[in-house]
């Protein structure tokens, strides 16, 4: 006999913790790759998770309450005596032939044992709790079915888990860190998918991406000293065996033998000193990856070098092929960010200078879809924007930053003052690169830099 009032087994508060978990579940498994390669992040994956379940969770609310009236009636019978009972039975017969098959609850059965003459009350009480056992069993798993089945119907809605929605099927996802942005803004995504297209296509920027990376390899890295880490970690090279070509830089152990000629000779030694000095030495290449100390949980690592300093042309000359090359560049330099930990700062300049600091490419990256998608047009001022970075350099401490000029460079000469301000900090382990639009570049500013790529050579 059953002792003590029923109650429903499924209560909207425990029925919310379903669904969150059920959410986290599929998501999770749903984008195992994506997380294992570090293109969704596990908080931004949980942000978005969070941002639905508020969106849709009222919902169960309304479909909680689909069975409330044959809950309250089974509530009702629960008090009744066997007599009652028996004639709440023959009023609700119409009522549970509409909602149970007879194989499930044979209301008429209970109708006739309890009509019985020689029933007993004791046996006509626990008859009545074998009935409403039974049906109880049988609402909560109308309950369950109803209930599980909206929260799967919430779930296939949730965009990260649809299959027919372009950009956030699990192929698109996967393959790109800025895909993964968009979704959490869809609203920029015909803004800037086509300059992603660009990036992903074009071999000199692969190449620009490639050794700003490894210019961020083998550095000291420090932890947010908000995260509460005491210590500095180190992050080490692999061991660089696999040559692929020549480079320039100015690591001892890697030099051409032609470099230790100059090193050896005495009146050649101060051209070597130099080229150290600015990291122009002939050095082999190669392709190592860092070995990456692991993180201790909840730190968030930065680096030690300066951000990367973006000088962007966007003058009258540089519309059309010229600002989707440019602007894919700027996108595929801002997300180093995320593997490198530095920042990026970027210059838009015209006859005048605009300029954003992205930290953050998740936090930061609608304000830098905007920044991108201002108009080309205007004039040159080519020293306006690079002073602004020696500027920046210098006041904020940025020493080992990369800086890269994106322009055709069809304007006047660079002034001599300009022009050490740059080579000093050059001496501060401090890069520069070029991408090159035209046929007429001022070479004052490429005889600068470290390398340089032809941006109107088929990439």
């Amino acid at each position: 006999m059953h002792i003590g009032k029923r109650t429903r087994n499924i209560r909207l508060k425990a029925l919310k913790a379903i669904y969150l978990a059920e959410l986290r579940q599929r998501c999770s498994k749903h984008l195992q790759e994506a997380l294992h390669k570090r293109i969704v992040f596990p908080a931004e994956l949980e942000d978005a998770i969070w941002q639905y379940y508020r969106k849709t969770s009222p919902s169960l609310q309304e479909f909680y309450s689909r069975y409330t009236p044959e809950w309250e009636m089974f509530y009702d019978a629960e008090s009744l005596s066997p007599g009652d009972f028996l004639l709440f039975l023959k009023r609700m017969l119409p009522a549970f032939r509409k909602r149970y098959a007879l194989t499930e609850l044979d209301v008429p059965y209970y109708i006739g044992k309890l009509e019985q003459p020689a029933s007993t009350d004791a046996g006509r009480k626990n008859l009545q709790e074998f009935f409403l056992n039974k049906w109880h069993r049988l609402l909560t798993a109308k309950e369950y079915d109803y209930q599980y089945h909206h929260i799967a119907s919430l779930c296939n809605s949730f965009a990260l888990l649809k299959a027919s929605t372009g950009m956030k099927t699990e192929t698109n996802l996967i393959s790109s860190r800025i895909r993964w942005l968009l979704y959490n803004h869809p609203e920029l995504y015909r803004k800037v998918m086509h300059y992603e297209k660009t990036m992903e296509q074009n071999r000199h920027i692969h190449e620009l991406v490639r050794v700003l990376g490894k210019r961020s390899q083998g550095e000291k890295k420090r932890f947010d000293p908000l995260s509460g880490a005491q210590k500095e970690q180190l992050v080490r090279h692999a061991t660089q065996s696999d040559i692929e070509g020549i480079t320039l830089g100015n690591d001892l152990n890697h030099l051409l033998p032609i470099e230790y000629c100059y090193f050896a000779e005495e009146t050649l030694r101060p051209v070597f000193m130099q080229r150290y000095t600015e990291k122009r030495l002939q050095m082999f290449d190669s392709r190592s990856q860092e070995d990456r100390s692991a993180a201790q949980p909840g730190k968030r690592e930065v680096s030690g070098q300066g951000p990367f300093v973006i000088c962007l042309d966007t003058s009258g000359s540089m519309e059309g092929k010229r600002e989707q090359l440019a602007k894919s560049a700027v996108l595929a330099i801002a997300r180093l960010t995320e593997s490198t930990h530095r920042k990026c700062y970027i210059i838009n300049f015209s006859e005048e200078t605009e300029h954003l600091l992205v930290k953050d490419l998740y936090t930061d990256f609608p304000v830098l879809v905007e920044f991108l998608n201002h108009s080309f047009g205007g004039g040159t001022s080519m020293e306006q924007a690079v002073d602004e970075a020696v500027r920046m350099i210098n006041s904020n401490g940025w020493h080992r930053s990369d800086v890269v000029m994106i322009s055709d460079f069809e304007m006047p000469p660079i002034s001599e003052t300009l022009m050490k301000q740059i080579l000093g900090l050059k001496r501060k382990e401090t890069a520069f690169y070029a991408l090159v639009f035209g046929t007429r570049p001022e070479m004052d500013y490429l005889n600068l830099c470290d390398r340089c790529w032809n941006m109107d050579i088929p990439g």
